[in-house]
C-alpha cells in the first residue's frame, strides 16, 4: 500500500462550474513567481530589506535574495507561534515584514492585531499562505499561496492593492520548461502507483527535472489551463475531507509514544496542508526512511535549513527542522491508508526502541518555549 508522496493526476475533484471566486486575485506561475513580483515591487518602493521568520524554506530566501533583497530574521517558537516581543524589537528597524501561516493554521489574534498595526504604521506586510490555500480573512499588503502543495496543478494567487502589472510584464515570454515535465510526471505517477506501469528511476528522473526547472527558471506568468483546472476543483469538499482526515489521524496517533502533534486541534474553517508532528525517542530521519520503505511518502519541513548557513545558527529552528515530520491527511487519503500510516509509525518507533540502544531515547518530548 502507498500513502502520500507527490500528487498524481486525479479528476475526482473536478466540477463543471467554477467552484471558487478568484475576483481580485492575480494568477501567477506559483509561489516563487509571487515572491518575484513582491520583491520587485518592494524594491521599486525603496525597500531593500525584509524581516522573515527564522523557520522557513531556504528557497524563499534564495528567491528574495536573488531579486536583490537583504534578509533578516525574527524568532519562531517550537509550536510555530511568533515571539512577539522579539518581532516587535526587530520590526522597529524594518519597513517590510514577512509571516507564514504554517500548515494552514493562523497565528493568534494578538499577533494578527500587531501585524495589522504594522501596516497602519506604513510597514509592508507579506502574508505567506503557501501552505494554507485560499484564506478568507487575510491581513497582508501582499498575500499569496501555492497550489502545487495542495493539488496536482501549478499556480499561485497573489492579492495586493499595489499595481504589480509592470513587474509581471518584465517576465513575459519566459518559457515554462517545468510544466510539460510535471504534467507528464503526474500522469505517469498515477499509472505507476495504480497499474504498475513504468519504473521508479524514470519517475524520479522526471520529478527531479521538473524541480530543477522550477528552481532555475524565473517564470512568472500563470498557465491558463492550470488555472482552469484549479478553479474547477470542489474546494469546499477538499477542505471538508482534509479536516475530517486531520481529526481521524489525530485520534490514531494520540497513543503513539514519541509523536507529538504541533497543532492538537483544528481552527475554525481552516484547511490544513498536513498534520505536522515532532518525533522523539527515535531519529526522525531514520523513521522517515523506514516509512518510505513501507510505501509511505511523507515530507520534512525543512531539511535544507539544517545545512544552510544563513538559517542554521538559530538553535530552535535547527531543532524544529531535525524533529518535524508532516503526516498525510490530504484529499487523496483514505481511512485505510491513514490506519496503515499510524500502524507503521507506531511499529517503527517500537522496533527501533527494541533493537537500538540510544541514550535518552525514552525521555518525553516537550515544546521549548
Amino acid at each position: 500500500m502507498f500513502v502520500g508522496g507527490e500528487f498524481y493526476a486525479d479528476t475526482r475533484w473536478q466540477v463543471d462550474r467554477m467552484a471558487i471566486s478568484t475576483d481580485g486575485m492575480i494568477f501567477l506561475n506559483g509561489g516563487k513567481a509571487c515572491l518575484i513580483v513582491i520583491s520587485e515591487c518592494l524594491l521599486e518602493h525603496g525597500i531593500s530589506k525584509i524581516l522573515l521568520p527564522s523557520y522557513l524554506c531556504p528557497t524563499i530566501v534564495n528567491t528574495l535574495e536573488g531579486c536583490g533583497l537583504i534578509c533578516d530574521y525574527y524568532p519562531v517558537r517550537a509550536d510555530l507561534s511568533i515571539d512577539l516581543n522579539e518581532l516587535a524589537r526587530k520590526a522597529a528597524h524594518h519597513r517590510a515584514v514577512y509571516f507564514i501561516n504554517y500548515f494552514g493554521f493562523r497565528h493568534s489574534a494578538v499577533v494578527r492585531e500587531y501585524l495589522v498595526g504594522l501596516r497602519q504604521q506604513g510597514v509592508m506586510v507579506v502574508e505567506d499562505n503557501a501552505q494554507a490555500g485560499f484564506v478568507e480573512k487575510s491581513i497582508g499588503d501582499f498575500v499569496f499561496n501555492s497550489m502545487r502543495k495542495l493539488v496536482p496543478y501549478d499556480g499561485g494567487y497573489l492579492v495586493t492593492s499595489y499595481d504589480v502589472t509592470p513587474y509581471i510584464k518584465r517576465h513575459q515570454g519566459c518559457p515554462n520548461r517545468r510544466l510539460p515535465v510535471i504534467r507528464l510526471y503526474r500522469k505517469r505517477l498515477g499509472d505507476y502507483l495504480f497499474e504498475g506501469i513504468g519504473g521508479r528511476g524514470e519517475m524520479e528522473g522526471l520529478y527531479e527535472q521538473a524541480e530543477h526547472d522550477y528552481e532555475t527558471d524565473p517564470v512568472v506568468e500563470g498557465d491558463p489551463q492550470e488555472r482552469w483546472q484549479i478553479e474547477h476543483l470542489d474546494w469546499q469538499a477538499i477542505r471538508q475531507v482534509r479536516r475530517e482526515n486531520y481529526r481521524y489521524l489525530l485520534g490514531l496517533i494520540a497513543e503513539i509514544p514519541g509523536v507529538t502533534p504541533i497543532f492538537p486541534a483544528l481552527q475554525e474553517e481552516n484547511m490544513p496542508m498536513g498534520l505536522p508532528v515532532y518525533v522523539s525517542r527515535v531519529p526522525r530521519d531514520w523513521l522517515f526512511d523506514e516509512l518510505g520503505n513501507a510505501g509511505i511518502g511523507l515530507t520534512v519541513h525543512w531539511d535544507d535549513l539544517l545545512r544552510d548557513p544563513r538559517l542554521n545558527e538559530d538553535a530552535v529552528a535547527v531543532d524544529m527542522a531535525s524533529r518535524m515530520l508532516t503526516l498525510v491527511i490530504d484529499q487523496r487519503t483514505s481511512h485505510r491508508q491513514m490506519d496503515y500510516l499510524a500502524e507503521n509509525l507506531a511499529s517503527g518507533i517500537r522496533n527501533y526502541g527494541m533493537s537500538v540502544n540510544v541514550p535518552g531515547k525514552n525521555e518525553p518530548f516537550t515544546f521549548e518555549q
